[in-house]
């Protein structure tokens, strides 16, 4: 056997990317993409990092490696960031890197999301609130199955 095709072989496969969703009140009006890429960096290569603006509270961060994400998930949840506490969950949505996220965030409505009567935008059927504006989840939304809005 030629010694490029055993070590072919024995090659750990790469690891998949890991996009995180992070949400804090300051997110986009005090801490901008560069804090977050100073807390962030340390936990292994990112690929991206996206930070709303209008409106702000929320940002993505892409991961090289999702054992860095991992990481970065379990240390950073709930720790404060430019004095905000800033919660950090694993993406559902990734969207197209040429803007067009809103029709996957379509497709990744699952059954009791619900979607935002105020602005629009799609919660996960957990959520007593938008995680957006902060109004709270109408009587009954979120029942039956998936479907419905999902951007905003």
């Amino acid at each position: 056997w030629p010694p490029d095709r055993c070590h072919q072989q024995d090659r750990t496969p790469p690891f998949a990317t890991m996009h995180l969703y992070l949400q804090g009140e300051k997110i986009g009006v005090d801490i901008s993409k560069e804090d977050l890429e100073d807390k962030f960096s340390k936990f292994g290569p990112i690929v991206s990092i996206w930070v709303a603006r209008q409106p702000p509270g929320f940002a993505f961060i892409e991961y090289e490696d999702r054992r860095d994400g991992e990481d970065a998930m379990k240390e950073m949840n709930g720790r404060a960031v430019q004095g905000c506490d800033i919660r950090v969950e694993e993406s559902r949505t990734r969207g197209n890197r040429d803007g067009g996220g809103r029709d996957t965030q379509q497709q990744m409505v699952k059954p009791g999301d619900w979607p935002c009567p105020q602005c629009g935008i799609n919660n996960f059927a957990r959520r007593q609130e938008c995680f957006r504006c902060g109004t709270y989840k109408p009587e009954g939304a979120g029942e039956g199955g998936g479907g419905g809005g999902g951007g905003g």
